[in-house]
């Protein structure tokens, strides 16, 4: 058995459009879904806790949809029994989650993963780093994200920041504590999914400002 025999297939993560993360497919058996058990964790509401697997026979792969709630898609079709993967397969397991399937005689695209915040204001959905916060932020919150995120760099004083995120209220009547404590809630929950970046900072008697990474 020669070396190339030997070489693993990879799936390619992408959330909306922008590649995440890899997994090699070196096991007989890999299982997607979103319990922390699974090979391949994705934490998204749209995934079942044990959603697929991808089962390696050979050289081939097969792909088996394990009863999930919403369903497998391979190439905009739904999966039904077990199915080969082909090198470019596109599957899709949540609307926002595509995996890429890469056959072992094929090269891996090169990924560039999104980082930074990235806001849904319609539907009120915040991604740091490609990874959706859960649960969302409280309204106070993403009021005072939008604001900030909205003119990145820009400094906003204290009172510029309370008439943003509590309008029907006088900003004089709230305090400088208010909102330090709002802004320390809000870091908090960033720096939970990137704990390398600050991106809410404060400038000494001036104000706040957002920095992207």
């Amino acid at each position: 058995m020669g070396d190339e025999t030997l070489r693993d297939a990879l799936l390619i993560l992408s959330i909306d459009g922008t590649p995440q993360r890899t997994w090699t497919l070196n096991q007989a058996v890999t299982t997607i879904g979103r319990w922390e058990d699974n090979d391949v964790l994705i934490s998204d509401r749209w995934v079942s806790r044990h959603h697929a697997q991808i089962q390696r026979q050979g050289t081939q792969y097969l792909i088996e949809d394990l009863d999930s709630k919403n369903g497998l898609y391979l190439n905009g079709e739904r999966v039904s029994g077990s199915v080969r993967l082909e090198d470019g397969d596109q599957i899709a397991i949540a609307p926002r989650c595509i995996l890429t399937f890469v056959d072992k005689e094929a090269t891996a695209p090169v990924l560039r993963a999104q980082r930074g915040v990235r806001i849904d204001e319609d539907a009120c959905r915040v991604w740091v780093n490609g990874c959706e916060l859960e649960p969302p932020l409280s309204s106070a919150q993403f009021a005072l994200l939008t604001t900030l995120a909205g003119a990145p760099e820009q400094l906003f004083a204290r009172e510029e920041l309370a008439a943003y995120v509590w309008p029907k209220e006088d900003p004089s009547g709230i305090s400088d504590e208010a909102i330090n404590s709002l802004v320390r809630r809000l870091r908090k929950r960033l720096m939970e999914v990137d704990p390398n970046h600050r991106y809410v900072c404060a400038v000494r008697g001036h104000g706040f400002r957002f920095e992207q990474p």
